[in-house]
């Protein structure tokens, strides 16, 4: 008979890993496979409050307490400062239009501009992820914990009776096990959505990706000062953020590394920015032509050698119809799959790690897993509709920054009342995530995007009377959730941390 272990983990991501650590923690023997090796190539990297909260609970819960300095900056760069990574204060959005420099070379007067804090000093503050070295140390230390990971690993994976059965070769030898339970990590490819036939749900958002790792990439914030553009306003450094330049029908992301890293790409709603078969190469430059204030920051960049060349994807979305059965289950983000704006995945990740392990840790094979992983199943979808919902409304809004700037605050609303929650021990592993289970919560989201569709229903952009009538509406709506004084109009897009 081949070993038997109690939960075969497909993928060796942060998120499959850290289960199988926490569920080895317990007695459990756990087994990951993965087809490639780290380090490699890999993007989701922006950390928010929400998911440091969670990361500090699940290292308290599980005695994790070498992982435990990752929860924040400043813990991170005293304790492992050989491990990159990102100084992350909060979000950055500045607005462009399609070739606003003059023909002088000069850009716009100003660019319009949200900054929300998400932290108040260095030393608190979020983190980016450089995944390469990131993982590859999770992996490490799950490997001196004992877990077994089997990288380089091609084999089938089938049913067997109550069991399953992986076959196949790791590293060119013959290996098989017997598992209990199958935790499916894989992300986008989604192993057990292949072998199980599972279906798909649509979703709203339409977008797709170019991107890639850069060295070279010049901060914001030294071109906002060559341009005499004032950052007394900001509550942070924004470059020390998650970096967005906000385009009609898109948006792009920088983030920043202290290893001389920065990772970027432009996420593009597929209706407004078919894809035109160009290489990733032409339409990266393309996009730079037609933004030159974004191209300005890209001028001297190159992609790095992990990287190679610049990536693009078709649409990012898709979504399972089912995310449980009686032995088996997937993580959030190979659930389904979204968009990166607001740095919603990892979060959500983490709290599926958190959801699963507990609910293997508690309960045996029968009745009652099942119906937690029911419960599980519910709230995931729950939150994909939620977080749908709230990021197709933002690509809508985008064509007008301060519809932009006042809509997205139904999101942060959202967020910083969660984590408020989170800390002060008043929400526990199966309340939803981002006030998605709250009915009160959903009715604000499906108000504030009739209100949305309101003012783009007009043939002309909306004017400032009609944009002030906006903002009241929606800081009416989340008055019951808005802990840190959002759609203020004194604050003028700029939040700082409360």
């Amino acid at each position: 008979m081949p070993p038997v272990c109690d939960v075969l983990v497909i993928g060796s991501g942060f998120g499959g890993v850290l289960s199988a650590l926490i569920l080895q923690r317990h007695g459990r023997r756990v087994v990951v496979v993965d087809r490639a090796r780290h380090p490699r190539f890999l993007i989701g990297e922006s950390s928010t409050p929400m998911a440091d909260l969670v990361w500090h609970d699940l290292c308290q819960a599980h005695q994790l307490d070498r992982l435990a300095p990752l929860a924040e900056y400043g813990s991170w760069q005293s304790t492992y400062p050989q491990l990159p990574c990102g100084l992350k204060r909060g979000f950055s959005y500045f607005a462009h239009s399609p070739h606003s420099p003059t023909s002088g070379g000069q850009p716009p007067a100003r660019f319009p501009q949200l900054l929300v804090s998400a932290s108040q000093h260095d030393a608190d503050a979020d983190t980016h992820w450089y995944r390469p070295e990131f993982d590859l140390f999770l992996v490490q230390e799950a490997r001196a914990a004992g877990v077994e990971i089997c990288e380089e690993a091609h084999g089938h994976l089938a049913q067997a009776g109550s069991r399953w059965h992986w076959s196949g070769q790791v590293a060119g030898i013959t290996h098989e096990w017997l598992a209990d339970f199958v935790l499916d990590a894989s992300g986008e490819a989604n192993v057990l959505g292949q072998v199980l036939d599972l279906g798909s749900l649509p979703l709203q958002t339409h977008s797709r990706s170019v991107f890639g790792h850069f060295h070279g990439v010049r901060p914001w914030g030294e071109l906002l000062d060559e341009w005499g553009h004032s950052q007394a306003p900001h509550p942070f450094p924004c470059d020390d953020a998650a970096l967005h330049h906000v385009i009609d029908g898109g948006w792009m992301y920088v983030l920043r590394f202290n290893n001389g890293i920065t990772s970027a790409g432009f996420l593009l709603d597929t209706r407004q920015h078919p894809d035109r078969g160009d290489s990733p190469d032409e339409e990266w430059q393309r996009l730079l032509a037609q933004y030159p204030a974004i191209g300005r920051q890209f001028a001297q960049a190159s992609t790095t050698p992990l990287c190679g060349g610049l990536r693009k994807t078709r649409r990012l979305q898709r979504r399972r119809d089912r995310v449980v059965g009686s032995n088996w289950a997937l993580l959030p983000f190979t659930a389904y799959g979204l968009d990166a704006l607001h740095s919603t995945g990892n979060a959500h990740t983490l709290r599926g790690v958190e959801r699963l392990c507990q609910l293997l840790l508690d309960t045996a094979p029968g009745p009652d897993r099942q119906q937690a992983l029911d419960v599980y199943q519910r709230l995931l979808q729950q939150e994909i509709d939620l977080l749908d919902q709230i990021v197709s409304g933002c690509y809508a809004s985008f064509r007008q920054f301060d519809l932009f700037a006042s809509f997205s605050m139904i999101y942060f609303a959202a967020a910083v009342f969660s984590e408020d929650q989170r800390r002060r021990g008043k929400s526990g592993i199966f309340d939803s995530h981002l006030l998605a289970g709250n009915d009160a919560y959903r009715r604000v989201v499906n108000a504030g995007l009739d209100a949305l569709q309101r003012q783009l229903a007009r043939s002309r952009p909306a004017d400032t009377a009609e944009l002030e009538a906006f903002r009241a509406e929606i800081a009416g709506l989340i008055a019951p959730f808005n802990l840190a004084g959002f759609c203020d109009p004194a604050r003028q897009h700029m939040y700082p941390y409360i």
